[in-house]
């Protein structure tokens, strides 16, 4: 089965917790095997605060 349509685990939801403010959320979705989509819904979700870098215009 596809990774994301698999339901998140416990130790999921534990690893994005960990890793939600210590990274930009493309590097988390890749950590998980889940797409950024994915991890910005399930942060939503569990109110986690995530670490979002957009680029600057110079």
């Amino acid at each position: 089965m596809a990774r994301w349509k698999q339901s998140w685990s416990d130790e999921d939801i534990k690893k994005l917790r960990m890793l939600a403010g210590t990274m930009p959320v493309t590097m988390i979705a890749k950590e998980l095997g889940r797409t950024t989509g994915t991890v910005l819904a399930k942060a939503v979700e569990q109110k986690i605060p995530i670490l979002l870098r957009t680029r600057e215009v110079t």
